[in-house]
């Protein structure tokens, strides 16, 4: 049976400079709207460890803060983890659903914490969730967007969450692109391949829902997010 990885793990420096630039593209766009409280954003990478595979955090957080939580880039989950985790199952986008006040979301938030074990203050929970698979030609996850907010009903917000599945998109592309000509020295090393390391089930499906009005971003080529200065 494959061993849990628990502490955090190398994330090769080009496989985090590739993402961070579209984060910020991201967060640029979204400023245009009202401003954005406890906006932050990363990606997560399958990956494999020890013969099994798990979500990684890819990079730190972009967001109304800035670059933060330095610390928390290669973080590993299971692939069943939360919302990101369900985006990974299924190959949907998954947001937080719309609720008509703070209380009522709390109500629901409560609810799923206590089926779920969770006996962490709601406090410190967004209120707002979105989790968009990047997938392979093969309908494979490769990446998983990941951004959450304090602002209640920030990405119930049909247009926002098109836009940003359409960004990713646009991601999609131009990585395929290094994918059959890379940069000089770049290259993207391909992952072993593991049993995916499933969890108890975390996520909070009183709050969370698939949005429907769009499909997962696709890649044409890419197979794994691996790149690696190479000499």
């Amino acid at each position: 049976m494959s061993r849990r990885v628990t502490h955090p793990e190398p994330v090769p420096g080009a496989s985090q400079v590739a993402v961070l630039p579209f984060l910020a593209a991201v967060e640029g766009y979204l400023r245009i709207g009202p401003e954005l409280p406890g906006l932050r954003m990363t990606m997560h990478r399958v990956m494999s460890r020890l013969g099994a595979q798990y979500l990684q955090q890819v990079s730190p957080y972009v967001g109304s803060g800035g670059v933060t939580g330095f610390e928390k880039a290669g973080r590993t989950f299971a692939v069943n983890e939360g919302i990101m985790g369900a985006a990974f199952e299924t190959g949907r986008i998954w947001r937080t659903a719309h609720f008509d006040n703070l209380d009522s979301l709390q109500a629901a938030l409560q609810a799923d914490m206590d089926g779920l074990g969770d006996t962490g203050p709601i406090a410190d929970v967004a209120v707002s969730y979105l989790a968009i698979p990047l997938l392979s030609e093969n309908g494979f996850p490769v990446l998983v967007f990941y951004a959450d907010s304090k602002s209640l009903n920030y990405f119930a917000d049909d247009e926002r969450v098109t836009a940003i599945a359409r960004m990713c998109q646009g991601f999609c592309r131009v990585i395929d692109d290094l994918q059959r000509s890379p940069v000089d020295k770049l290259k993207n090393f391909p992952l072993q391949e593991a049993e995916p390391y499933r969890g108890p089930p975390t996520v909070y499906k009183g709050l969370q829902e698939i949005f429907e009005g769009a499909v997962a971003p696709r890649f044409a080529f890419l197979q794994s997010f691996n790149f690696e200065a190479a000499a």
